[in-house]
């Protein structure tokens, strides 16, 4: 029996960014995250193994973030329009800008999204602040995954260890 060879159509999936609101969805949304047991190996509201975190707590400290953005700027991560994962910039010094982020739906993980996510933060970092010099990410060297995906969007290790943590960053050229 001869195999035939059919075309498949692969649709690619597109990833945005949008800034978190000040809404109990998008907060809620959050708390959800925080219980993943995955994401909690790596992510955490304050400190590792906290109590499961409140809805109160992630309006504590978001809600700032969200309605007079100073320093740090929290985003979701959509992938075709819905909520799949967070990155935030915060502003370190006058040339050097720091992110963290994470894909918070287990499913969604593993797809390159949070490489496209990246990318995509990392050229709003650029258009929106032309004389930073420096983006970095901090992941924990045990955190392998985080670390491959940092890599794929540009991000090299600077050498550098603090806390645990690798730094990684992407130097912009004058």
């Amino acid at each position: 029996m001869r195999k035939e060879w059919i075309p498949m159509l692969i649709q690619k999936r597109t990833i945005t960014l949008r800034q978190m609101e000040d809404t109990m969805t998008d907060y809620e949304l959050m708390r959800e995250w925080f219980s993943e047991p995955e994401l909690q190996e790596w992510v955490w509201c304050d400190e590792k193994d906290e109590a499961p975190v409140t809805i109160e707590r992630i309006i504590e400290k978001y809600g700032s973030r969200i309605k007079n953005p100073t320093t740090v700027f929290p985003y979701f991560i959509l992938r075709d329009q819905e909520p799949i994962g967070f990155i935030q910039y915060y502003i370190q010094d006058q040339v050097t800008i720091g992110l963290d982020m994470w894909i918070g739906i287990q499913k969604e993980r593993n797809h390159g999204f949070g490489t496209d996510a990246l990318k995509q933060m990392v050229e709003i970092i650029h258009n929106k602040y032309p004389d930073v010099k420096h983006v970095f990410v901090d992941p924990e060297i045990a955190n392998k995954r985080a670390i491959k995906c940092y890599q794929k969007a540009g991000f090299k290790s600077s050498g550098e260890i603090v806390d645990g943590n690798l730094i990684l960053r992407i130097n912009f050229e004058d």
